[in-house]
């Protein structure tokens, strides 16, 4: 492991990356170049280009909803399988923040609301891609909980806070062995997370982990702040304040060469882990998945974590019915949002089949018709529609791409692209790295295809970019968008840039040169995107309902788009898109047999749930949403999820209602311990659905729970076992839930604490034990002045139950000062809250 002596510019090469994704080899040590992809949804090219694709998977906070350590884990494999296919050697995932408020733009790659089942399902799905020899990357460490000025903003967080809720993923990736661990952007109680004692006070010294800690891209800015603190590793490169910087260090004594030795160590051993070396292999290998068996895993992870809310009179599943007739209705079900806007987004094969393909495939064509109801709204619509072809070589669809140096008439090169979103960091082609252009010289990059439109009215063109962007049509300047980007966040920058719109009229059938022209000049990365949407008929509502009325059955798939969420930016709001509120409401008057599919990640509104017969929660499902939505539907799959997260009545009922920070960059984590359901318990508000709330298509009966205490001493202090049947005629899936209240829940306590969970699968008639294991540290709370756990000494409420409001059985045990059982009583049927009583949520049940 110990590094040979080398000298100390090359020692200090290797604390900072090579390029945007690669580490620096070096033959003397034996080191390859390892290559650093982004996740954790898919195995990314290195780079936005639609050319490159890769199996999606479900979003971490679908793989949330399953409740499935086990299915997480399968999941993690398969992207391990996926990564040793392009040569990848590490992941960047998974993403261990918490949806401290449900405007959280990235919180789709976020596991849960709850601080334990995000750290239980990150663990397995660290291990799930470790065990197969490819190294995962815990990130962001730590408070990256929103996007709104992640790189100005300071995290004011109190201790017990930081401990109890926001460091326990990643303590638990720490025990997982997790490779890796990259810091945030933010600021943490006034220090950037690159410079944070944290890196080796806490991972090191007290979690005893060994990995590498890694900056996020571009988040360094001072070199001995950053090794001071522990900081490994700079990313990309070329090296900015690591490198060559960190070797000047040394020479003026600021830092010695052994620390600096230490880092290649560190280095080397994640090297050694995932066969980087010579002489050292990766786990062993078991022959890969077939593409087809990984599809298969991604689809059954897919309906695992699909939350059923609600199901008046059992509609779900539509069992086969001769002549039924099915109105699939909804933006969503032909243009579905897979996932969301962050540069690991995943550019998908052409085999994916939508939700609408898919039910069609299932049910038959005879049996569906489709009625979009409301437009998609994206925020850059795409251009297919349009039926777009590329100018120099017109039988090729998408764009032609020309990049012009200033002042040069002929382009230095030339490309057909099939895409409206255009990417390039550090270099463009044909033009060479932006960073050596002369000051206030640039170019331009010319999009330029032909469009035949298929309906004649006012088309709507959008345009973005980091350079001012002027539209041409049929030559003639009709607008122009884009800016400069000067926010220190260029990579949030990239892809939550100012949309400007232009409208001209377009005839049907007249095909049509339009052109996209951005002027660039020096910088870390350039991009643009650019779209059309079409002229929208004034009845598509209207057209909806016709068609619920005249169908057996109405599928309303609604949701949001793939760019509504969003890296470096928060949501503004929980409502749904334009319209698609009336539009659920107006089918569901048109067909009381009505089926809602809300593909949205996050907390939305669901102001109509009431009035829909179904209600299935579908998150982001990856590339087998399709597939899987429509062998749930017919039964072929059950809807396994259960949520995790709380979905409110009203907006203001969340906890956190504003993700903007201070003018000094202050944003206070003033809720304390109370995210999630814990502030719904503690402020005595009932939810329109429940964390850890979901129903299957088949019922259980809970019997013969136990409380056993003192099982080895005092750690684990109790387990909790029950027994759970399957009192219905097929197959299903339950999830047990133990939740443990305090005694003491003053001061900002939360009423109850998720503390373990089990998820059993059991066939029709069959009964499982499931078993649920509480330690000390399920009683524990961190003290801020003695810097350490302790278990305060009292009775403690037990719960086992099917959510956080639907409790089955309780049960008290009484704790001294060290955490040792001194009494307990037998479990007992439950209720919710305790102490008291609060108006619960009704909900539906087969």
């Amino acid at each position: 492991m110990h590094a040979p002596h080398i000298g100390l510019d090359t020692l200090a090469r290797l604390t900072s990356g090579a390029d945007l994704h690669r580490t620096h080899a070096e033959p003397a040590l034996g080191l390859r170049s390892m290559s650093l992809v982004d996740g954790p949804m898919g195995v990314t090219p290195g780079g936005i280009d639609e050319r490159h694709v890769s199996l999606l998977t479900p979003s971490p906070a679908l793989l949330g909803a399953t409740w499935d350590r086990e299915m997480v884990r399968n999941v993690a494999g398969v992207l391990a399988d996926e990564a040793k296919d392009r040569d990848a050697q590490v992941i960047c995932g998974p993403n261990l923040n918490l949806p401290r408020s449900s405007l959280a733009g990235r919180s789709f790659e976020y596991f849960a609301e709850d601080p334990l089942l995000a750290a239980d399902l990150g663990a397995s799905w660290i291990r799930g891609l470790q065990e197969n020899g490819v190294g995962a990357v815990a990130k962001h460490l730590v408070c990256n909980d929103s996007e709104t000025d992640r790189q100005r903003l300071n995290a004011v967080v109190a201790d017990e806070v930081l401990r109890e809720v926001y460091l326990l993923p990643f303590e638990y990736a720490a025990q997982a062995g997790v490779w890796a661990i990259m810091a945030a952007y933010n600021r943490c109680n006034g220090t950037h997370c690159a410079e944070h004692p944290m890196l080796t006070a806490v991972l090191r010294d007290e979690w005893g982990w060994d990995g590498v800690v890694l900056s996020d891209w571009f988040g360094t800015r001072d070199t001995m702040a950053s090794l001071g603190a522990g900081l490994d590793l700079e990313m990309p490169g070329p090296a900015r304040v690591f490198g060559p910087p960190v070797a000047e260090a040394v020479r003026r004594g600021h830092i010695t060469e052994q620390a600096v030795r230490l880092r290649v160590e560190r280095l080397l051993r994640l090297a050694d882990r995932v066969g980087a070396r010579d002489g050292h292999t990766a786990a062993p290998e078991p022959p890969g998945r077939s593409l087809s068996e990984r599809a298969a895993v991604l689809k059954d992870a897919a309906a695992a974590g699909f939350v059923l809310l609600r199901n008046a009179a059992g509609l779900l599943p539509l069992t086969e019915q001769p002549g039924r007739r099915l109105a699939v209705i909804g933006p969503n079900a032909a243009s579905p949002a897979y996932q969301g806007g962050t540069f690991a987004r995943i550019n998908l094969g052409p085999e994916v089949r939508t939700p609408l393909e898919s039910i069609t495939a299932v049910f038959g064509e005879e049996a569906v018709t489709h009625q979009v109801g409301v437009p998609a709204a994206p925020r850059i619509p795409p251009l297919a529609p349009l039926s777009p072809r590329a100018v120099h070589q017109p039988e090729s669809r998408g764009a032609t791409v020309e990049y012009f140096r200033q002042g040069e008439t002929e382009p230095r090169y030339r490309e057909v692209r099939d895409t409206g979103l255009l990417v390039w960091f550090r270099e463009l082609p044909g033009i060479g790295a932006l960073a050596d252009l002369p000051e206030g010289e640039g170019g331009e990059v010319r999009v330029s295809t032909l469009l035949t439109p298929t309906e004649t009215g006012v088309h709507t063109f959008h345009v973005s970019g980091t350079g001012a962007v002027e539209v041409r049509v049929a030559d003639e300047p009709i607008g122009s968008g884009g800016s400069r980007a000067t926010s220190a966040d260029v990579m949030g920058a990239l892809i939550r840039g100012e949309v400007t719109t232009i409208e001209h009229h377009l005839r049907a059938g007249t095909t049509v040169r339009v052109s996209f022209t951005m002027r660039f000049g020096a910088g870390r990365a350039q991009g643009m995107s650019f779209g059309c949407r079409g002229p929208v008929p004034g009845d598509l509502m209207e057209r909806a309902e016709k068609a619920a009325r005249d169908a057996d059955t109405a599928v309303v798939v609604v949701g949001v788009t793939q760019d509504s969420a969003l890296e470096s930016a928060d949501r503004e709001s929980l409502a749904l898109p334009a319209g698609q509120d009336e539009l659920v409401r107006r089918v569901c008057a048109a067909n009381p047999r009505t089926v809602v599919v809300v593909n949205a990640p996050q907390a939305v509104d669901m102001p109509w749930a009431q009035e829909a017969a179904a209600v299935l929660f579908v998150g982001f499902p990856g590339q087998e949403f399709g597939p899987a939505l429509a062998e749930v539907l017919s039964g072929a799959a059950e809807p396994g999820g259960r949520l995790p997260l709380t979905l409110a009545r009203r907006d203001v009922d969340h906890a956190v209602r504003s993700t903007v920070p201070a003018p000094d960059g202050d944003l206070r984590y003033d809720e304390g311990l109370l995210i999630g359901y814990r502030h719904f318990d503690a402020r005595g508000i009932t939810p329109r659905f429940p964390f850890g709330h979901g129903l299957g298509y088949t019922s259980f009966s809970w019997s013969d729970p136990r409380l056993t205490t003192g099982i080895d001493g005092a750690d684990p202090v109790a387990a909790f076992t029950v027994d759970v049947t399957n009192t219905g005629g097929r197959a299903g899936k339950e999830v047990v839930q133990l939740y443990v209240s305090p005694p003491d829940r003053s001061g900002g306590r939360p009423r109850q604490e998720l503390k373990d969970f089990a998820t059993l699968h059991v066939p029709a008639g069959a009964t499982r034990q499931a078993r649920l294991v509480l330690g000390r540290r399920a009683f524990s709370r961190w003290s801020a002045s003695r810097g350490c756990w302790e278990v305060a000494a009292g009775r403690y409420e037990i719960r086992a139950a099917r959510s956080s409001r639907d409790p089955v059985f309780s049960a008290v045990v009484e704790l001294d000062g060290e955490g040792r059982a001194i009494g307990f009583t037998s479990p007992a049927p439950a209720r919710y809250p305790p102490g008291d009583v609060a108006e619960t949520t009704r909900l539906d049940r087969i």
